[in-house]
């Protein structure tokens, strides 16, 4: 049987893992290598329309159609011109859901290797991986893997990336064993790495927090409110007992508090990256001074 998609099951597993920029870009120089075909630019169009195609079933997005000139020999110049730009977007725009079943279903078709997608996947600490079953009839099926939580390495801080599925789970662990002030640490501590992987900047990653929150304010598309939230929580980690540094007072952060500030935490991580999603999504279609540029055939 072929990959069919993930169950609702790895779907709410795979609900707060982010996908860093790294692997995104790595995914992308991948697929732009197995496009390429040396000294047959038809060839490579072809086969970046196969990949671009397969991204926009899943993400439910038109399906491009790609027609040759009126001697079948060669494609006009605008579909090489937008089918590039798409292939470009294809590891960008997905979802983390999104992202893993197109990966499956490239993988599915043999458009990808799976060694070197689990490589990529493992060198950037992403908690989910896939294999090939082999089946009876001969056939293979693509399966997914998400590594459980207790199998993601212990996260350091001062790494570029960090898995935001690990801290949170950390987070509900302190929640459920009444733990308010290790509630508040988790939180700050996902709110910073939130905003090193929206920022991308290799120069803030050994930074607190408070180094470099306006320019993650400036990048971000939260609602100022909301930033100044996490900034709060940020500044309230290093004053509350218990918190960041040992102290004798009692926390003054209650359970019921502890309860909001978890619950926030989780909509904050799915706005940010849904935001950012949606923001990709829009620039696809750039202004020229002749007005914006559609998708050949497009009305």
């Amino acid at each position: 049987m072929a990959f069919l998609g993930l169950t609702k099951n790895e779907q709410r597993s795979l609900e707060l893992e982010i996908v860093p920029h790294e692997a995104r870009l790595k995914l992308t120089r991948l697929i732009r290598d197995k496009c390429s075909c040396e000294g047959e630019s038809a060839i490579e169009l072809v086969r970046t329309h196969d990949f671009v195609n397969i991204a926009n079933q899943v993400m439910e997005r038109p399906i491009y159609r790609l027609e040759p000139d009126a001697w079948g020999e060669d494609y006009a110049h605008v579909d090489y011109a937008w089918l590039r730009g798409q292939r470009e977007l294809i590891m960008r725009v997905p979802t983390t859901i999104e992202l893993v079943e197109i990966l499956a279903d490239y993988l599915q078709q043999g458009m990808l290797p799976q060694g070197m997608v689990n490589v990529i996947l493992e060198e950037c600490n992403c908690g989910f991986s896939f294999g090939i079953q082999e089946l009876y009839n001969g056939k293979t099926t693509v399966t997914v893997r998400v590594v459980p939580v207790e199998e993601i390495p212990e996260p350091d801080l001062s790494q570029e990336h960090v898995n935001i599925r690990f801290l949170v789970e950390r987070m509900d662990r302190a929640l459920a064993d009444k733990d308010a002030a290790g509630v508040l640490h988790v939180a700050a501590s996902i709110f910073e790495t939130l905003a090193k992987d929206v920022l991308k900047n290799p120069n803030v990653e050994n930074e607190p927090l408070g180094g470099f929150f306006e320019s993650y304010r400036n990048r971000s598309l939260l609602p100022n409110p909301i930033l100044d939230y996490m900034l709060q929580i940020y500044k309230d980690r290093s004053t509350t007992p218990l918190s960041a540094h040992g102290r004798t007072a009692i926390p003054e952060i209650s359970e019921q508090q502890a309860v909001v500030l978890a619950e926030m935490t989780k909509a904050i991580i799915r706005s940010e990256r849904s935001l950012a999603v949606r923001s990709s999504s829009a620039k696809q279609v750039t202004t020229s001074s002749a007005g914006p540029i559609k998708a050949p055939g497009s009305k």
